[in-house]
């Protein structure tokens, strides 16, 4: 009997944590082509490897030296997926003055995201940002390797 009562003592005393754990997709390696064109629009491409499954991924299109939480709402874009595991390939379209006109991507197993589009206002050296999204709950920011540099050469013609 006292052993009981000792057992629970001890059980009352315990406490149960519960723990808000990120869902397990993992961007990673994402680059983008180092320039684009200063004398007319282009695409700028990017890729990255993905494990696991996005619901959603957002695209932050920013100066060179900001963080996503610094972007203003015309900075960024989401697509809705299902975008599944693998390497994932797409491309931004942009102006010479920085806006983006559209954004699109494909992943393994699963339909191609359509272009869609968004406003930026133009500054010269950008970065691509994303962060993926599984079950509503938020990845990481990823930052890709390389910034993208305005190109004013008249043979510009980037090609990654």
């Amino acid at each position: 009997m006292r052993g009981l009562v000792l057992v629970s003592l001890f059980l009352s005393a315990c406490t149960l944590t519960l723990e808000v754990v990120y869902p397990g997709h993992r961007i990673t390696g994402l680059r983008t082509q180092e320039t684009y064109c200063t004398a007319g629009n282009t695409r700028v491409d990017f890729a990255f490897d993905l494990e696991g499954r996005l619901d959603k991924v957002e695209f932050f299109w920013i100066p060179e030296g900001l963080t996503p939480d610094q972007a203003r709402l015309e900075e960024r874009y989401a697509l809705s997926g299902p975008i599944h595991a693998g390497r994932v390939k797409g491309w931004l379209e942009v102006t010479p003055e920085g806006e983006v006109l559209a954004v699109s991507l494909t992943s393994p197993g699963s339909l191609s995201l359509r272009p869609q589009g968004v406003i930026v206002e133009p500054l010269p050296d950008r970065r691509l940002w994303l962060r993926g999204y599984t079950g509503g709950l938020a990845g990481p920011f990823v930052r890709a390797a390389n910034w993208v540099r305005p190109d004013s050469s008249p043979s510009c013609d980037p090609a990654w």
